[in-house]
């Protein structure tokens, strides 16, 4: 038993050394690295700051990069505005009966980015994302419950999106 304890170790280092070579790493384990004019940030959403975007991304803001986020609108720090979230339905697919049998969700979010003096960083860009799902009449409501997550792991992947924009930004003095 000890042997084949001592095997599997040894295979998962063997394994694992290419990959931590290459530069591989999980999405989402490494945290993001922010220009130093970017540790400080307000967010603000067209939904209000408890929009669920919009606290969505205060918390991979601050728990991921490292921001302090700020609230005071005066406060002189970048303004990451999430001006419009758009969530649409649409039918895929119709079975022989005549009923819909799949559905397109559509997802965009637009955003926009200012520094402290109201400078545009980055001007109004948009994520869009779309995710598929069939329907079935006889379980209405695990179809329900299905869409709402499909809807909330497409507004986390458009977070993530954001974020990964942001740490592209150069530092202010290369700008």
């Amino acid at each position: 038993m000890r042997l084949g304890g001592a095997f599997f170790a040894l295979f998962s280092l063997l394994f694992s050394l290419p990959l931590t070579g290459c530069g591989f790493h999980l999405r989402g384990a490494v945290s993001a690295e922010l220009a130093d004019d970017l540790r400080q940030m307000r967010v603000a959403a067209a939904g209000g700051a408890y929009a669920p975007l919009a606290i969505e991304m205060r918390h991979v803001l601050s728990a991921q990069a490292g921001v302090r986020i700020v609230d005071a609108v005066d406060a002189g720090v970048p303004t990451l505005t999430l001006s419009e979230e758009h969530v649409e339905s649409q039918v895929l697919a119709i079975d022989v009966t005549g009923k819909v049998s799949d559905y397109l969700l559509n997802y965009r979010v637009q955003y926009s980015l200012a520094d402290g003096q109201g400078r545009e960083l980055i001007s109004v860009e948009s994520v869009k994302l779309q995710r598929e799902y069939t329907f079935d009449k006889l379980s209405v409501l695990a179809k329900e419950k299905e869409e709402e997550f499909l809807r909330r792991e497409m507004q986390r992947d458009a977070v993530q999106q954001i974020l990964r924009r942001l740490a592209s930004l150069p530092p202010a003095g290369a700008r």
